[in-house]
């Protein structure tokens, strides 16, 4: 995800995010790894091709959101 500690973002924000964009409930979220500017979430594989989709179509913290397997 192209978002980090740079631009203000904490885990829970991260978490949060995805719970509201996909409507899947934050327990989907495993490891939050927050670098510099940008970010490693470790999702349920069965869920990471729409946790993606509907990631990439949003905003955080002002930002256009881009995410992708890692």
């Amino acid at each position: 995800m192209n978002i980090g500690a740079e631009m203000g973002v904490a885990p829970g924000q991260l978490e949060q995010a995805i719970a509201g964009e996909t409507g899947l409930p934050t327990s989907v979220v495993g490891t939050v790894d927050i670098r510099d500017r940008y970010s490693f979430i470790d999702v349920a594989a069965e869920h990471a091709k729409v946790i993606i989709s509907k990631l990439n179509r949003s905003h955080a913290n002002g930002r256009k959101l881009r995410v992708k397997i890692a």
